[in-house]
């Protein structure tokens, strides 16, 4: 067990659950005899929701996640080619990418969507695109907190990722040789169409994962609203059944009470038929008596 390790298995946890899994991780280092270890997992800070959201679509939607980083790039070759209009079509679906990608987020991680940890998320997001070294800390499922672009210069990673920190991914542009004018023309020509290419390539190819990620969206919004339909009736349904359930068990109560006064009357009336009966003998007997007389 190394550091990176614990912190993948630490950081793939929920926040409620990762105080307790950090302290027995580092019982553990420190059990069998690494100290430091144990202390550099005790230093693990525990991981801001917006955090755990990212690291989780880093694990569930890997794929899903290096289409929208890979916008990054092509927004930077389409900005530096001067293209308005093509920057202009990448930022609009760089932005409902990053909201439905977001809106993903939440759906791998099984919670309900909050303003506050979407603003959290969609900020890394963004962050991400613009940015290479945040891109890989994104990628490494181990953020601890959430991520800004102020939109010049870097993003502050520090303290942002939790164990050693990820290395960018080298670069494909690799150093030119020195070549004379019109072979550097050229080149720089093939060069900028190339990157038009690719960013034409990667806009399809994240208009794609849009649509798709924009249907999964709606049909959970429409499974969503259903399911709150359902709820709602159900709930009407079971304040319909304790509302009889209250009128029954009040008519049983009344019937009850019915029920013990009419007994009353009748043992009262059962008395008054005994006590008739039992004179109407005795005036009878009287009666006898006096005829035999």
């Amino acid at each position: 067990m190394d550091l990176e390790q614990t912190a993948d298995r630490l950081y793939a946890l929920p926040p409620e659950d990762f105080t307790a899994a950090r302290t027995a991780a580092a019982a553990e280092a420190k059990k069998a005899g690494d100290r430091i270890l144990a202390k550099e997992v005790a230093a693990l800070k525990r991981p801001t929701v917006g955090a755990w959201l990212v690291n989780t679509l880093a694990r569930a939607e890997p794929e899903l996640l290096e289409q929208l980083l890979a916008l990054g790039p092509a927004l930077a070759d389409a900005q530096n080619s001067g293209q308005g209009d093509a920057l202009r079509e990448l930022g609009d679906q760089r932005r409902r990418l990053v909201s439905a990608v977001t809106a993903k987020a939440f759906e791998a991680a099984g919670r309900a969507d909050s303003a506050a940890a979407r603003q959290e998320v969609e900020s890394t997001l963004e962050a991400a695109l613009a940015d290479g070294a945040t891109a890989e800390a994104v990628r490494s499922g181990r953020l601890t907190r959430s991520l800004s672009y102020a939109g010049f210069g870097g993003v502050e990673l520090d303290g942002a990722v939790a164990g050693p920190t990820p290395t960018q991914r080298p670069s494909s542009r690799a150093a030119r040789p020195k070549v004379d004018a019109d072979t550097e023309d050229r080149a720089a020509a093939a060069a900028r169409a190339g990157r038009i290419a690719a960013a034409e390539a990667a806009a399809h190819q994240a208009a794609g994962a849009l649509d798709d990620a924009v249907r999964v969206c709606e049909r959970a919004t429409r499974e969503h609203e259903a399911a709150d339909r359902e709820a709602q009736e159900a709930a009407q349904e079971v304040s319909e059944a304790e509302r009889r359930l209250r009128e029954a068990r009040e008519r049983r109560d009344l019937a009850d009470e019915k029920g013990r006064r009419t007994g009353r009357r009748t043992d009262k009336a059962v008395r008054a038929v005994e006590q008739a009966q039992h004179a109407a003998e005795k005036a009878r007997a009287a009666l006898d008596r006096l005829r035999r007389d």
